[in-house]
């Protein structure tokens, strides 16, 4: 017998004998086996559904479970257990830095956190460049900060701004012009954000030459990553 491609619902074929009960059991016990259920997928490899009704998936790599509105998936439930970020907890991390950082003249750097002091199952931190980059593994509304400073020169402007990987700017801050004293910059969002999102840190200056962001043992360049 043949089988449906999605759910492998079987089917008698035009060269399967003929056996009418046999086949519609078969067909039967194996629509039984779907009812009530999510179909098991992962969040890049969801079914494309052309029809416009509600369809419900759960992703086996994030737990979420979703549903097809017609347009978009929604999510129904984040996911749970696997260190927090279970539905309805509050997620809350932190990443900071301690080694110097030193931006060139001119140029968007990724910024780097290389400590952890308070991580969670639903944001994954990875290297990206010279920095890194952090995965937001469900759909939630999301608050983002960051604190970035640059050490003490006069000369140029600095940028710092919070942005995806695809290049949307989330969140910036920047000066024209800079003093002598050191310059801070906070940028921060809240916005409701898909899962698979990817963050980073980016900080530029022209000062004319590199110049060093002070980690000030992680109090001066940190990035706060919250989800509700």
């Amino acid at each position: 017998m043949a089988s449906t491609t999605r759910f492998e619902l079987r089917y008698p074929g035009l060269t399967d004998a003929p056996n009418g009960p046999a086949q519609l059991q078969a067909l039967a016990e194996d629509t039984d086996g779907w009812l009530c259920r999510a179909f098991a997928c992962t969040s890049s490899t969801r079914p494309t559904i052309t029809d416009g009704r509600p369809f419900i998936i759960r992703e086996t790599d994030t737990t979420n479970v979703l549903i097809w509105d017609g347009s978009a998936w929604v999510l129904i439930a984040p996911a749970g257990g696997g260190g927090g970020g279970g539905a309805g907890a509050t997620i809350s991390t932190i990443y900071s830095a301690t080694a110097v950082q030193s931006p060139a003249h001119n140029t968007e750097t990724t910024v780097a956190f290389g400590v952890d002091v308070a991580t969670d199952a639903a944001v994954t931190k990875s290297t990206s460049g010279a920095g890194h980059k952090f995965t937001l593994n469900q759909q939630r509304l999301w608050t983002i900060s960051a604190t970035v400073q640059f050490t003490e020169n006069g000369s140029g402007g600095r940028a710092v701004d919070i942005r995806t990987t695809g290049g949307t700017v989330l969140a910036k801050v920047g000066s024209e012009s800079s003093s002598e004293n050191p310059w801070t910059a906070n940028p921060s969002v809240t916005r409701r954000l898909a899962a698979a999102t990817e963050i980073v840190v980016i900080a530029w200056q022209n000062s004319g030459s590199a110049l060093a962001l002070g980690p000030g043992s992680g109090n001066t360049v940190h990035i706060d990553i919250a989800g509700v």
